[in-house]
């Protein structure tokens, strides 16, 4: 489950959710992505309680045990004082082109087992207020088949309305909010990756990883203005600052250290290193900054560097994959455990299964999974 909820934003009111095109382009303010093959639930907020977004990947929802995911995913939604909820089944991003019969079935499919979930909850649950599609460029409404019975029709009402068209975007517009846009390879970082000469992990390092990546944020930022052989002071290339970083974080009490530094990250008080997951489950206190939230300067960084991490282990020789495979690995569970910290569950989930499927030995997988599937919930929940 994925909320929108994030201490950078923390006044945030949810418009006309039981529009489509609204609540897409809500869920792309709030999630920091376009939403795409999910189903999106819109909880309406219960007097002294924050509306929230939740999304849920469409192939879970249909996969056998979907069912009982969603039944789950329902009743997490309404513990969270959600009274009614409005739910919106995307197929693909809601305006590329669909086949219209697949449409019409995975519409149907989904739309069913939404709504037999609520209907389960019975009048103490949240209830469902509106069930609608998005798909090939058009609303869907759900209705009950002729006849009666519980199948579904999915029947097309109108066109979509873009996300420029939205109140939700003109709001965020004269707010001065940052409008997320759709993230698309860059080769540079590719190209980065592919040129870094790595060292071997020193499993004895003193480094700080905060300062390396501050560090090489900065040679970034130096390598995107088309310096790459600039030389700093300390007589390094900026390649060799970002090849440094990858080094330290290939060493596992140094990508912890990294961890508890962003939980530390704008004056925070100190957490204790060896029981640092159990303090952000424990303590309510402990709230991410803004910068380490989804869309964050940091968390942006860290995504970047990931991001080079992968081309870097696939343009690796055997010597430097050592170096390469455990920094993606250490860099994709820190953007994991952030995401989780910011309630973003689906988002958690599926760098988990981005772990599972090219780590497939991981001993840290099982860990995360649990966390964001059961879900374990950070002690912090932006009700006040």
């Amino acid at each position: 489950m994925t909320t929108h909820i994030t201490p950078a934003d923390p006044g945030r009111h949810l418009g006309a959710a039981d529009d489509p095109a609204e609540l897409l382009a809500e869920a792309r303010l709030s999630l920091h992505q376009a939403p795409a093959d999910c189903l999106l639930l819109s909880g309406t907020a219960a007097p002294g309680r924050q509306p929230l977004i939740t999304r849920s990947s469409l192939h879970d929802l249909l996969a056998p045990c979907g069912g009982e995911n969603l039944r789950r995913h329902v009743r997490l939604v309404a513990e969270r004082g959600a009274e009614g909820m409005h739910a919106l089944i995307v197929i693909g991003d809601g305006r590329q082109s669909m086949l219209e019969p697949l449409v019409r079935e995975v519409l149907a499919r989904a739309g069913g087992l939404v709504a037999a979930t609520a209907a389960a909850l019975g009048p103490g649950g949240a209830q469902l207020l509106s069930l609608r599609g998005a798909a090939d460029g058009r609303r869907w409404e759900l209705r009950a088949a002729t006849g009666g019975g519980e199948e579904l029709l999915a029947v097309p009402v109108g066109p979509l309305r873009d996300f420029a068209s939205t109140q939700a975007a003109a709001r965020a517009v004269l707010a001065g909010r940052a409008i997320p846009q759709e993230t698309r390879p860059e080769p540079l970082l590719e190209e980065i990756g592919r040129a870094l000469h790595l060292p071997p992990p020193d499993l004895a390092s003193s480094a700080d990883p905060g300062l390396l990546l501050a560090e090489a944020g900065a040679a970034l930022r130096i390598l995107r203005r088309g310096r790459p052989g600039a030389v700093g002071a300390d007589g390094m290339t900026k390649c060799e600052h970002i090849a440094q970083l990858l080094a330290a974080l290939a060493v596992d009490r140094l990508h912890w250290e990294l961890l508890a530094q962003l939980v530390e990250h704008g004056g925070a008080p100190p957490i204790a290193r060896d029981t640092l997951l159990q303090e952000l489950v424990a303590d309510p206190a402990r709230r991410p900054h803004p910068d380490v939230c989804a869309g964050g300067r940091v968390y942006v960084l860290l995504e970047e560097m990931r991001c080079v991490a992968s081309a870097a282990l696939d343009a690796a020789g055997p010597a430097a994959r050592g170096t390469a495979r455990p920094a993606w690995r250490a860099l994709t569970a820190v953007l994991v455990l952030l995401s989780w910290w910011n309630h973003r569950f689906a988002t958690a989930g599926g760098l988990v299964d981005e772990l599972r499927h090219r780590e497939p030995d991981s001993t840290l997988a099982p860990l995360l999974s649990r966390m964001t599937d059961t879900p374990v919930f950070p002690a912090w929940w932006p009700s006040t």
